[in-house]
């Protein structure tokens, strides 16, 4: 716009100097460049009707400083070439305070559509949100440009690296049967409110658990055995809560500390619960965690969560909202990378033997 502006100055000075002058010269120099003047921008405004402008990220997750290719779409639906288009592209983390700015130059020919990709090498973990804010058309001559301003977003998780964890889960972790909702589908236990399979009566079997109606259909005894809860042990607390006025490699240890110790505890086949304060929701979300697609599942969730502005006792939110359950080891995290397992404060996880 300023380009603009000072081209329209020089267009007004040589029409007043040929007037005061009265050169036919200067006054023919004005208009010629008038005309030309506003033919440049008449294509621009033109050019800006007829091309659509779009980000792409052709994967949706990544790891750290992997570089990942930002795509600007730009569709030209007119029977003119665009020279230049410049596109604007802000990114920050969800987690970050910092915005980051990005800006990709390109050209399409008529009745076409390109593609410029920049590589960016993201080096912080967590869920950026890519926003194309601007869009600057150039004339033929590129030398004036009409700015378009747009909404378009694109996001991208970057994950957390994952370091070994030296983990050792006691015997009250491995045969841990607190409550839950989900069962050992190859064991019966003792839990009476899910049924595991229903069989014939062996020696040993108590005669409370003889199934009487279905054992004089059968003309045999048939006894129901019960299920075995498959309760998490251990239970991770995680403070995300505001004021902790973290850096971004606080951060970055933080999220490789979380990733690092739930795959670890799911290599040593001890499922687990995760829980965190989400703002968004006024709500403390709890994740169980048995898999390694669970714990991708839990990164991308607290990816999403809102911070609260408030610090919050996580421990105390835990304790009323599900109070009455048990579990072996509570093991607390924040943003600043601060890590306790059982009331212990440790210095260095990846070196540290973590017992549970």
């Amino acid at each position: 716009m300023a380009t603009g502006l000072i081209l329209v100055l020089i267009v007004g000075a040589l029409g007043y100097l040929g007037t005061i002058y009265t050169s036919p010269a200067l006054i023919l120099l004005s208009i010629c460049c008038g005309v030309m003047l506003f033919l440049g921008y008449g294509y621009i405004l033109y050019m800006m009707l007829r091309v659509k402008c779009r980000i792409q990220i052709p994967i949706v997750m990544a790891e750290q400083e992997e570089g990942v290719m930002i795509c600007a779409v730009t569709e030209n639906r007119s029977r003119l070439p665009l020279p230049k288009v410049v596109y604007r592209i802000d990114y920050q983390n969800s987690f970050g305070r910092k915005k980051r700015k990005l800006s990709i130059q390109t050209a399409a020919d008529a009745k076409s559509s390109s593609r410029m990709s920049v590589e960016v090498a993201v080096k912080s973990s967590g869920n950026y949100t890519f926003r194309l804010v601007r869009v600057r058309f150039y004339g033929l001559l590129g030398i004036g440009y009409l700015t378009r301003y747009v909404r378009y977003e694109e996001r991208l998780s970057i994950m957390p690296k994952i370091t070994p964890v030296m983990i050792e889960a006691g015997l009250a972790s491995r045969y841990f049967q607190g409550e839950a909702e989900v069962y050992d589908d190859k064991t019966g236990g003792d839990d009476v409110s899910e049924v595991f399979q229903i069989r014939s009566f062996q020696p040993g079997d108590k005669i409370q658990n003889i199934h009487w109606k279905l054992s004089a259909k059968e003309d045999e005894l048939m006894v129901r055995e019960n299920s075995l809860p498959m309760g998490c042990p251990v239970v991770i607390l995680l403070d995300i809560s505001g004021g902790q006025k973290e850096t971004e490699k606080q951060r970055n240890h933080f999220f490789e500390m979380v990733i690092s110790i739930s795959f670890g505890l799911v290599e040593k086949q001890c499922p687990h619960y995760i829980a965190w304060y989400d703002e968004k929701e006024h709500d403390l979300i709890r994740v169980r965690v048995d898999t390694e697609e669970k714990v991708y599942y839990f990164i991308l969730l607290l990816y999403g969560a809102v911070q609260s502005r408030e610090k919050m006792d996580i421990a105390l939110l835990y304790q009323e909202k599900y109070r009455g359950e048990t579990a072996v080891t509570k093991i607390e995290m924040n943003l600043s990378g601060k890590l306790i397992v059982a009331g212990t404060e440790i210095e260095d996880f990846a070196k540290a033997e973590i017992r549970v």
